[in-house]
């Protein structure tokens, strides 16, 4: 091994501004018109009573619920597209100003209008003040000021003798728990108190006398934003709160503190906060999508929302509990597999093209070209003395302040990569490679296990790739490896694959909890393995993000991190019960997919977690529990998947009994995570327990007449539910449920049987008389038949003549042939078990096959019928068969024809039946008298069907029958 002296160029330094100081993702959700935000420059934003956001742009206005924008403009009802302000009344409506168009007043989706033609003084609205004694009021550009209280508008702006100068045109407004009102105008900040007006302009210290906001923090101490800054005034003495160059002159807008007394000013260059004296910024550089920041506004959680001039509006947790480093930040390097804050606060992180070293100086890499033994940093760790193990792809590295010592582990496969490292209480060093395990004792290499231990865990697992070593309380070596696990415990083994219990052989991570439960973490989800025996294994099915483990790691708390390729998990146990929180990307994560073994927790209890694309630094104390539950409202009703007036339904909530298709709309508003809501709800009498959703819609049909009550409650990604929202309605039972209904049914039904008994009695009458004329048929046509059969058979024995004997055998057979199948066609057509569609399908098809058959004719039978089982009438049956046998005779004796196509066909109770030819067709003008026609016509009519002789190309017969 090579000892690198002090004097060797050990650090490549980087020209980088300090990641820690200023270079910080913090801002990691934004909205956009793109996610259906109504404009993206967004000058005013509110939040009413409800939990809705509002937001005001120059195109209109949109209503939020944390999934859901419902946005209002002109082809909707708004009187113009620029939105300067909009607030909520003392009565719950919200008050929408429409500059040069006047107030759309928004009351539960209904919308109404104040303007100069009922009463305001001006249509030009630029700000709206709701004050403490219940009035609003509508500033419009100059002096002219409207009020409305109790419905009534009148001129405030006289009433209080407002000075009468255009240019005290009110952008903002301010009022103070004392009454104490603070406009912010052109002409600077004018005080309206004990019914007098008191200005403060430049004269008095102010930065610029054209003010665009307004706003203090209850105990006295006011903000300004104009176009030179922010002042501050405390106690009547005015201060430049910003002195960084960069805010000197900066445009101020809208000023919001928050209910703990920060300062929020949205400004041209970002966001400007004051807290407890301490002034910072929130830029582009943090995660702002646009340093033109118009609007600050703080929700009932406490999360900060950013309006923007331009590029929409983005999500603030003042908290700071995920804090991201990426290359526009300052990182080398993103793709980042291992992470160490060593004791001295030093923090290594282990990348693809080197291990970089962040301190207090700044940035610097180590790699192959200054002494290091690899590139790709796999594992890093800090021994008990401090110095800084590195495991790489090429060998292993130590660090002592300014020394490294290299490890090549060369071996006969020239493999040298080490996944993990673990030192033991004797200071040994074990390292986890793909060629096995191996010790370091006192700086050197040794030889480590045995031969015949080495051959037991390959014979155990079947491969020696060890992915992670972790160590038990008594000192048992716990062995994560490609092909399952190993625990080497007094020179034996135990081995735990698929075989007995492993959810999967791919042994990613392996941990050792501090109550002595080892963790397992797979690529199929999480073994538990307590006293030596698996006893759990937990996955997506218990509420993981992924099955795939990447690391796992435990905080003084007893919280369990799981990072994954999909989603950060954190394990907690309350009384056995198991709690599992995800985190993604979507809640400000750097990314979704961790690095294996990548992430790290420090003594002050930050998660640090590496991916292909930066890092995060996740502070869990931070991320305090939201306990508020969603606000949830009933806000819609669908009759038949058409809305339902919800107004109306409210009034009157009743059904007729066939108005029992109903679907029931309900909103929750959960802004900290609106994605993560959940509902549940139930119908008494339909729904013996809650329904679990995350649809905000529940779908009820053929409800039956009677009480319900329909009930709803919603969660939030704490687990905190909202108590529930009910609504009581009936179904009215149908004019037919009735009493004396129900006494005219049993009337009417006696009668109906009656009905049904003389119905029956004449289809048997009927049958009768179909039987006996098929015994008639039989009795002339057959007896005929036999007639002239048993003449020819008789002159038979005294023709001499052996020409006439042979035409007279060849008669009796064609005759004895017409017997037989005219008695086949009369017994199937008798026989009750061919009542169905399949037997006349079966019959037609015999038929022609056994006729095309003597023939050189192709025949093509399509059946597109799909209920075979259908019964059918006996002289249905009998007729389709005998009109089928007529038009295939005429085919094939008289058309001259190559094929026969025959298709059939039962759709909605319409019977159809098509035989065609591709022969010479039928001579119409020169047809003869008998030929089939007319029977065909006239079986038809006795059955009730329609038939057609399409004479086209061939020759086509086409039967329908409704209700067949």
């Amino acid at each position: 091994m090579k000892l690198i002296s002090k004097t060797l160029k050990l650090f490549l330094f980087l020209t980088l501004l300090n990641l820690i100081v200023i270079a910080q993702i913090k801002i990691h959700k934004h909205y956009d018109a793109e996610d259906g935000l109504v404009n993206n420059q967004v000058n005013r934003m509110f939040q009413d009573s409800k939990g809705y956001i509002w937001f005001s742009t120059f195109d209109g206005v949109s209503k939020w619920d944390g999934n859901h924008f419902e946005n209002l403009q002109t082809y909707n009802g708004l009187l113009s597209s620029a939105v300067l302000d909009v607030k909520e009344g003392p009565d719950g409506k919200i008050y929408i100003a429409c500059f040069l168009g006047g107030i759309i007043i928004y009351d539960n989706g209904v919308l109404d209008t104040l303007n100069e033609k009922n009463g305001l003084v001006s249509n030009a609205i630029t700000s709206i003040a709701v004050l403490q004694n219940g009035d609003i009021l509508f500033a419009g550009t100059g002096n002219k000021i409207t009020k409305l209280k109790n419905g009534q508008l009148s001129d405030w702006g006289k009433e209080v003798n407002y000075p009468n100068d255009v240019n005290y045109t009110i952008r903002d407004n301010y009022q103070d728990k004392n009454g104490t009102l603070y406009l912010a105008t052109q002409k600077g900040l004018l005080i309206y108190k004990n019914n007098t007006f008191k200005i403060i302009t430049t004269k008095d210290g102010l930065n610029h006398n054209l003010l665009l906001g307004v706003n203090g923090n209850g105990n006295g101490t006011i903000y300004t934003g104009s176009y030179k800054g922010i002042n501050k005034i405390v106690n009547g003495k005015i201060t430049k709160l910003t002195d960084l160059p960069k805010f000197k002159d900066t445009y101020t807008y809208r000023i919001h503190v928050t209910e703990n007394g920060t300062m929020y000013a949205a400004t041209d260059n970002g966001i400007v906060i004051e807290k407890n004296g301490v002034v910072e910024t929130l830029t582009e550089n943090n995660g702002l999508s646009f340093n033109f920041a118009y609007s600050v506004l703080e929700d009932g959680n406490g999360t900060i929302y950013l309006g923007t001039n331009g590029k929409g509006f983005d999500v603030y947790n003042p908290k700071e509990s995920i804090v991201n480093f990426n290359k526009s930040t300052g990182l080398p390097i993103e793709s980042i597999w291992s992470i160490l804050k060593a004791h001295d606060g030093t923090l290594y992180l282990g990348s693809t093209e080197g291990l970089i070293v962040k301190n207090e100086s700044g940035i610097k890499i180590l790699n192959k070209t200054n002494g290091l033994v690899g590139n790709f940093i796999r594992v890093i760790k800090q021994s008990k003395d401090g110095k800084v193990l590195v495991g790489t792809s090429s060998g292993f590295s130590i660090l002592d302040k300014n020394k490294i010592r290299n490890y090549p582990l060369k071996n006969k496969s020239a493999i040298t990569i080490v996944f993990s490292i673990l030192e033991k209480d004797s200071g040994d060093i074990y390292l986890g490679t793909q060629t096995g395990l191996v010790i370091i004792k006192n700086g050197k290499v040794i030889k480590g296990i045995s031969e015949k231990t080495k051959k037991a865990m390959v014979k155990g697992l079947g491969g020696e790739n060890i992915y992670s070593l972790s160590e038990t309380k008594d000192g048992s070596l716990v062995i994560g490896s490609l092909y399952g696990l190993a625990i080497h415990s007094k020179d034996k083994f135990t081995f735990y694959t698929t075989k007995n219990g492993l959810v999967d052989n791919t042994v990613n991570k392996t941990f050792v909890t501090s109550n002595g439960v080892i963790l397992v973490g797979t690529l199929k989800g999480l073994n538990v393995i307590k006293n030596g025996e698996i006893i759990d294994t937990i996955d997506v099915n218990d509420g993981l993000s992924n099955n795939s483990i990447s690391d796992i790691s435990e905080d003084e708390k007893g919280r369990i991190y799981i990072p994954t390729y999909n989603g950060l998990n954190i394990l907690t146990f309350d009384n056995d019960s198991l709690k599992i929180r995800q985190l993604y990307h979507k809640d400000g994560l750097v990314g979704n997919d961790f690095t294996q073994g990548g992430s790290f927790l420090d003594k002050e209890g930050n998660l640090w977690l590496g991916t292909l694309y930066g890092i995060s630094k996740f502070n869990p104390n931070a991320d305090k529990p939201i306990t508020k539950p969603p606000r949830l409202y009933l806000s819609g009703l669908q009759l038949f998947n058409k809305d339902y007036p919800f107004e109306k339904f409210m009034e009157n909530p009743e059904f007729n009994y066939d108005q029992n298709f109903l679907k029931f709309i309900f909103t929750g508003i959960n802004l900290s995570a609106p994605e993560k809501i959940k509902y549940k709800y139930r119908l008494s009498g339909v729904d013996r327990d809650w329904v679990e959703s995350q649809e905000n819609i529940a779908p009820y049909t053929n409800l039956d007449d009677g009480d319900y009550t329909f009930e709803v409650k919603a969660r939030n990604e704490w687990g905190y539910w909202s108590k529930p929202v009910s609504v009581a309605f009936v179904i009215n039972p149908a004019w037919w449920e009735t009493w004396w209904f129900r006494l005219a049914v049993i009337s009417a039904l006696g009668f109906l049987l009656w009905l049904a008994f003389q119905y029956r009695l004449n289809y048997l009458l009927k049958l009768e008389r179909l039987r006996t004329k098929i015994a008639s048929d039989l009795h002339d046509d057959v007896g005929s038949l036999l007639t002239q059969i048993s003449i020819n058979v008789d002159s038979l024995s005294y023709t001499k003549d052996e020409n006439k004997r042979k035409e007279k055998r060849k008669f009796i057979g064609e005759k004895s042939k017409e017997v037989i199948n005219m008695m086949s066609d009369v017994i199937w057509s008798i026989d009750s078990r061919n009542d169905t569609m399949e037997s006349l399908v079966d019959r037609i098809q015999n038929f022609a096959q056994s006729f095309v058959e003597q023939k050189d004719i192709s025949l093509e039978f399509v059946n597109q019928i799909t209920d075979m089982k259908k019964s059918l009438k006996i002289d249905f049956r009998q007729n389709v068969m005998m009109i089928a046998k007529e038009a295939i005779n005429n085919s094939i004796k008289y058309s001259d024809c190559s094929k026969i196509k025959i298709v059939l066909s039962y759709k909605n109770n319409l019977f159809e039946m098509i035989i065609s030819d591709n022969g010479k067709g039928i001579d119409f003008e020169n047809i003869k008298r008998g030929n089939g026609l007319k029977n065909m016509k006239m079986r038809a009519d006795l059955i009730d069907a329609e038939i057609e002789f399409i004479n086209k190309e061939g020759c086509t017969v086409h039967l329908i029958k409704d209700k067949a």
